[in-house]
């Protein structure tokens, strides 16, 4: 090839130039939009507040629920406690021979018997010659309340039993935990027998509570 045709074939394949072209300017600026007005009801603040309302309603629900509950027990509690500790008259006597265990409490009640009513004189008797102590105090306690009663410096009989009368009406339902302590020669007390008893609720109640 020529010379002369390579200069024109350079010539016709000139590389591009990139020409930065001026913009047209602005045509005017748009008008500004505006927020729809929303009713009252659906505003952030007015939502805010219908919320924390219902929340403290639902707390005040709650408290006046548990609270009349609570009433309800308390009353239903008072009744039953008046009902048991009103001391009433006996009309008759049951005898009860309770054999207290030497060593401590027994696995099972040592004497279950039902709630007398109306009222009995319960007559209890624990024989103690095992013990070798001439004078004795007893103490009662009821199972999930407290001390009943104590009785100090009771003697056996000539059968060498301890006799602890106790109106029904004054123990109620439930079990009841009796400790025998000998008094010594010096005065103290040392423990000589254990006895579980259990009232068990009157015949017939627990139909009605059923």
């Amino acid at each position: 090839m020529s010379g002369k045709k390579k200069r024109s074939i350079r010539k016709r394949h000139k590389p591009a130039i990139q020409v930065e072209l001026p913009l047209p300017g602005p045509q005017g600026e748009l008008p500004p939009v505006e927020a729809p007005t929303l009713p009252w009801w659906q505003r952030r603040a007015s939502v805010a507040g219908l919320a924390l309302l219902a929340f403290v309603m639902l707390l005040m629900t709650v408290y006046s629920e548990v609270a009349a509950h609570r009433a309800k027990t308390q009353a239903r509690e008072l009744d039953s406690a008046v009902t048991l500790l009103t001391l009433r008259p006996a009309t008759r006597e049951q005898t009860l021979r309770i054999e207290p265990n030497p060593r401590s409490w027994s696995a099972s009640p040592d004497s279950v018997i039902r709630w007398p009513e109306p009222p009995e004189l319960l007559e209890m008797y624990f024989p103690v010659t095992y013990a070798g102590h001439s004078s004795f105090a007893i103490y009662v306690d009821k199972v999930d309340h407290g001390r009943v009663m104590v009785a100090h410096r009771i003697r056996p009989d000539s059968n060498g039993d301890l006799r602890l009368s106790v109106n029904s009406s004054a123990l109620g339902e439930g079990e009841f935990r009796i400790r025998l302590q000998g008094y010594t020669r010096l005065g103290q007390l040392k423990d000589v027998g254990w006895a579980r008893l259990v009232i068990n609720p009157p015949r017939g109640s627990e139909r009605s509570g059923s």
